[in-house]
């Protein structure tokens, strides 16, 4: 019997025609269903305006769907979960099935917090899903398919045998992009992501998974790392560019080519086409001879993981050979070649101390120069460290940590107010990379929550324009002329907005939680006099954050909702407004309201949310997925 299969791509964004970071996973599996024949229907719900339940219901009927298959990382739990149960909700007879590091990492655990997905495919799914889509369509036995995990009852789950790694990535066919709107991505803004600004940027994989084996890491796309051909990718690249005129790549692996000989052969295949390109790599593979070669063919961004600045931590985190020795060795190199880096600092190793963070620390503030980003670690599913937080009764149920969003806890040697004063410090610290200094905004659009600036950068006086800068976004502008990175700035004008509507809003609600304690948002209490009213409540999911004291007002962890009886939330991380949004809806039945912060920042507070003295929700499914 011939079936119809439905893959979904979660909807991500805040707002339909916002950038993303595009799920190239998915793209894979539909191109190896494609690829055998199967029916095989596709929806990015980035691109569909319109309620969940809408699209996915019209879709569904003018297909005849049987079978739906969508998947994400753990921190996407609530997008993954949002399709499912919508998809059991039209019709309980269509066959849901899950798949990615969300499933990978713990597959039982996965299966029971997600509820409403039938099978789950753990590990790479290009083979799984054809065997799977063959074996349903006649009818045979599930349980002889290696890498499923298969729903017998509520919480009762069969995991097949293991499916070895596909060892050659040149059998397989190139991501299905087609099928996944990637036209309309190209012509969307770029995601706010390490200070990109290009326009025309596909991602592409040239390897899976990675060598080495850090603590805080989980390899979603097998165990052992393996690399396609060049002549495989690069006949990819002159396709993507003779189909899009894509101008610049963005390498989607988990490490970049770690071995010196063959970095040279890529640069010499990728100089000839023009195109910029930037990869994540390992520090401790650098070498000085390669920079200048890499740079000559169009190496644009070098992304670190760097961890940490004392030594004793690297070791902790099995960071083979790293020291920061090392790292400063190699952050010299890059800087003496003029290529921008974007790097990172994570605090809260099992092994941290005191002692260690102020050591990094130290660090970090004598070397301006390298502009390294601060954050604390957090154990992602599927992880050594978070192994260790669930055995040490950390994380105290798994399947909660995963519906709570995967929020950031203490594992390391501090005490919980020795680890929030940190997370206060770095918050603190990472306020001093400079501001955009006479800033002046030339236009808004509040309904996208974008602005356009022009300001002269701190560093080097230059006078810069940006455009489609995204609000209250989680990363930072970049001078295009000495890299620095400042944070976005919000213009006084829309402050000042913002205060307005938020004191129409406290006449009409008793109280009024702000979910999202961001670097923004913390200056923006300090400063603030009507955040600083008794009837707005700062919530955040972390731990690090509800013990900081914001002027007098502390932040809590979101259980104050229901404490308070707080009927409406104003989102302040509009990148996570579809997770957070979830979880307001399953875990605070009695917030009736949600409202987007940049829904606040323009003249006047829209009147189509205001209805009979109350906040009314603006279709959430325009945003949640």
């Amino acid at each position: 019997m011939r079936l119809n299969f439905l893959l979904a791509m979660p909807r991500l964004v805040q707002q339909i025609g916002d950038g993303y970071v595009f799920p190239l996973g998915m793209a894979y599996v539909s191109a190896s269903l494609k690829k055998a024949g199967f029916n095989v229907f596709t929806i990015n719900l980035n691109h569909h305006e319109g309620s969940l339940d809408d699209v996915l219901r019209d879709t569904i009927k003018a297909n005849n769907i049987n079978i739906v298959g969508t998947g994400g990382l753990s921190p996407q739990y609530h997008l993954v979960k949002s399709i499912l149960k919508t998809v059991k909700t039209i019709d309980p007879n269509i066959i849901t099935v899950t798949g990615g590091g969300i499933i990978s990492c713990q597959p039982q655990v996965a299966m029971e917090a997600l509820e409403y997905s039938d099978y789950g495919v753990v590990g790479e799914g290009d083979v799984t899903v054809c065997e799977f889509a063959s074996t349903l369509e006649a009818s045979g036995d599930m349980e002889q398919i290696p890498g499923l995990i298969i729903k017998k009852g509520p919480k009762s789950f069969l995991t097949t045998a293991t499916r070895p790694d596909i060892q050659d990535l040149d059998s397989l066919p190139w991501a299905d992009y087609d099928g996944f709107d990637i036209e309309k991505y190209l012509k969307l803004p770029p995601p706010a992501f390490g200070g990109l600004n290009s326009n025309l940027m596909i991602p592409m994989l040239a390897s899976r998974s990675c060598p080495y084996k850090c603590t805080f890491c989980f390899h979603s796309l097998g165990t052992r790392y393996r690399r396609r051909s060049l002549d495989n990718f690069f006949a990819e690249l002159e396709h993507l560019i003779d189909r899009y005129k894509i101008e610049y790549v963005s390498m989607a692996d988990e490490l970049f080519e770690p071995k010196p000989d063959n970095i040279k052969a890529f640069c010499e295949r990728m100089k000839p086409y023009g195109i910029h390109w930037y990869a994540d790599f390992a520090i401790n593979n650098v070498r000085e001879d390669l920079l200048p070669i890499m740079k000559d063919a169009g190496l644009d961004v070098m992304f670190f993981g760097l961890e940490s600045a004392d030594d004793r931590i690297l070791e902790s985190m099995n960071k083979k050979g790293l020291t920061i020795k090392k790292i400063e060795s190699v952050l010299e190199s890059v800087q003496k070649y003029d290529i921008p880096i974007f790097g990172a600092f994570i605090f809260g190793d099992i092994a941290e101390t005191v002692e260690t963070a102020q050591n990094t620390m130290k660090w970090w503030r004598e070397h301006p120069e390298h502009l390294i980003h601060l954050t604390l670690i957090k154990p992602f599913p599927g992880s050594y460290i978070y192994d260790y937080a669930c055995e040490k009764g950390i994380i105290k149920d798994k399947v909660q940590y995963l519906k709570d969003g995967c929020p950031q806890v203490n594992i390391s040697k501090m005490s919980d107010t020795e680890f929030a004063e940190l997370g206060r410090q770095i918050s603190e610290s990472m306020d001093s990379l400079g501001k955009l200094e006479n800033v002046k905004m030339l236009s808004l659009d509040s309904n996208m929550g974008r602005v356009e600036l022009s300001g002269n950068c701190p560093s080097c006086a230059k006078h810069n324009t940006y455009k489609d800068v995204k609000l209250f976004a989680l990363d930072y502008l970049t001078c295009p002329y000495c890299n620095q990175k400042f944070h976005i700035p919000l213009p006084d004008e829309l402050q000042n907005n913002l205060d307005t509507n938020l004191h129409r809003l406290l006449e009409i609600h008793d109280k009024i939680a702000i979910w999202g304690m961001t670097l923004t948002m913390m200056e923006m209490f300090n400063n603030s006099k009507v955040l600083k009213d008794s009837a707005i409540y700062p919530v955040d999911i972390a731990e690090s954050k509800t013990c900081i004291n914001l002027n007098g007002k502390q932040i809590h962890h979101p259980q104050i909702i229901n404490q308070q009886d707080i009927t409406l939330t104003i989102i302040a991380v509009p990148s996570h407004i579809g997770q957070i949004t979830c979880q307001i809806e399953e875990n605070h039945p009695g917030v009736s309201s949600v409202l987007d912060i940049c829904e606040l920042v323009g003249t006047t507070l829209p009147e189509m949310l205001i209805k009979n003295k109350h906040i009314g929700v603006k279709e959430p499914s325009i945003r949640v997925s």
